[in-house]
């Protein structure tokens, strides 16, 4: 199979065409405003992938010559440096016009609260511990006006991205009995943007960073049509059917690390011929090269591993070949990773390569799995459980492969090196929007009390970027964004429990005169609440 055949052959697979265009409506404009990891410093700014000659983030960080977050950038509510995305309502998998809803939101500050938290390594025994989360119960009164009982598919939506479903997944529940529940993930809800604001090669319209949603507008460009979810309830893409050329190296060796001897990071490259335009390279576990498109020529390299390194004696060192098979494959070692001709050999280097022809989706499974078992996630308090089954997390990488990857007609330029953990990393940080399903059966002429339990983290502005919404958190949720059920009736209730003073709002809740519990409007689509730690 060759590349055209094979582009031919996937453009079906990834998400559909229009898809992909709306969400890459979400990078059309330059948006400085990035959300931090909960592993980057506050004022992290930059991480480089060095060695293929690109500058990637997966955090969320102030990017310079960009306007700052914190101000009302929207006429309802803040920009925020790092927007969590709001409490989205209830839907169905099919309209019914039999069932009607009730709902009552409650956003509660327990968490705010500090909790004491014993540490006997600790001075004092331990510390004392509170976030800035919020815990949301949203319920819902299903009533059924019909005379016969009608059986019922619900879609509960939230975003989050994989690694945080252990902290983030809801828990759904029906007359107070917990639900099984399946999970339905939805794509990438961003796009991508150049480097840096394009003060670093590549401009503001590249494709090198992660584009994340800014505000709940962005949700509404995602959600309106439907698209989104009908393809996160889709069976996802199959590539048994491409076949790949294999070239597996195993057993690396070389002389060690000796930085005084010259030989600061012992190397292994693979340099081969191909015809860019007919081939398609992925890998794994190479890390550095240099692409010679006019000369037809690719080098993929990686560091000869040392006793004592986690990968040491893994042997997992793929080159994948979509299309024509490469040519003239030669390994040789050096003193040094990445691709300069000046590079000096090293002798005594060597590994064993063997091809061999398999399809993608038998070796996609035999690389991934092994990884996908390794994922341990950490927040700031200990390990947050993986909370995602590997057919879930593999069908994502898929459809993000398929559709930024360098096996998309639309490659981004971030993945053009064809370093398949970068999307493997990316696939389970980047935020999207995930459904739990299940079934009710809501009797004639009755009513079925449904309840979604979620911790839901703050919008927030972080402390480098010393913005005027410095120490206020903001929280939001939407009357009908997506859904197709008719709610008669919706409330909000907040719980502050003496921990907050509001800033800004919509809601109309009044606390020094105990108003706590608000109508909400259905002609006003978009609710958010502004804080502050109460002094």
């Amino acid at each position: 199979m060759n590349k055209a055949d094979y582009l031919a052959q996937v453009e079906g697979l990834h998400a559909s065409p229009e898809l992909r265009a709306r969400i890459a409506e979400l990078a059309g404009t330059v948006r400085p405003r990035r959300r931090l990891r909960p592993w980057m410093g506050a004022c992290a700014c930059l991480a480089l992938i060095v060695g293929l000659g690109v500058g990637l983030y997966t955090g969320r960080i102030p990017l310079p010559g960009g306007s700052g977050g914190g101000g009302a950038g929207h006429s309802e509510g803040s920009t925020f440096l790092s927007y969590a995305g709001p409490v989205f309502p209830l839907t169905l998998a099919e309209e019914n016009a039999h069932i009607t809803a009730r709902r009552e939101v409650t956003l509660d500050f327990a968490p705010w609260e500090a909790v004491w938290v014993e540490d006997p390594e600790s001075d004092s025994g331990g510390y004392a511990r509170r976030t800035t989360d919020v815990l949301v119960t949203d319920s819902y009164t299903l009533t059924n006006s019909s005379q016969e009982d009608q059986t019922v598919s619900v879609l509960y939506p939230f975003s989050s991205a994989l690694y945080q479903l252990g902290k983030e997944l809801p828990v759904l529940r029906a007359d107070g009995a917990e639900l099984e529940t399946a999970l339905r993930v939805g794509a990438y809800s961003g796009g991508f943007e150049g480097v840096w604001n394009g003060a670093i090669g590549g401009g503001p319209e590249g494709s090198v960073n992660l584009d994340y949603a800014e505000s709940w507008e962005d949700y509404q460009t995602l959600l309106s049509d439907g698209t989104y979810l009908q393809n996160a309830l889709g069976t996802g893409p199959d590539v048994r059917s491409i076949p790949v050329t294999v070239y597996q190296f195993t057993d690396p060796y070389g002389p060690p690390k000796d930085d005084e001897a010259g030989i600061p990071n012992p190397t292994l490259r693979a340099s081969f011929d191909l015809d860019y335009d007919e081939t398609i390279i992925l890998s794994w576990g190479f890390h550095g090269g240099s692409f010679d498109r006019e000369n037809g020529r690719m080098i993929q390299s990686f560091s000869i591993p040392q006793p004592g390194e986690p990968d040491y004696g893994e042997d997992l060192y793929y080159l994948l070949v979509v299309g024509e098979d490469i040519e003239n494959l030669t390994t040789g070692g050096y003193v040094t990773g990445g691709a300069d001709p000046d590079t000096p050999a090293l002798e005594g280097c060597g590994v064993t390569v063997e091809r061999y022809e398999s399809d993608l989706d038998t070796v996609l499974r035999e690389l991934l799995e092994p990884y996908w078992e390794g994922q341990e996630w950490e927040d700031s308090y200990g390990k947050v459980q993986w909370k995602v089954d590997f057919e879930t997390w593999y069908r994502a990488f898929l459809e993000y492969l398929l559709s930024y990857g360098n096996l998309s007609p639309d490659a981004a330029e971030r993945y053009g090196a064809g370093l398949l953990e970068s999307i493997a990393g990316d696939v389970s940080v980047i935020d999207r929007v995930c459904w739990l399903e299940t079934q009710l059966t809501v009797p004639a002429g009755g009513s079925v009390e449904l309840t979604a339990s979620l911790t839901k983290e703050a919008s927030f502005d972080y402390g480098c970027a010393q913005t005027e919404n410095l120490g206020v958190y903001g929280y939001d949720l939407v009357t009908r964004l997506g859904s197709n059920l008719t709610c008669t009736a919706q409330t909000a209730t907040l719980l502050d429990r003496g921990q907050i003073e509001i800033v800004r709002q919509n809601f109309g809740f009044d606390l020094e005169n105990g108003i706590t519990t608000v109508p909400l409007d259905p002609g006003t689509e978009h609710y958010y609440l502004e804080v502050r730690r109460a002094s």
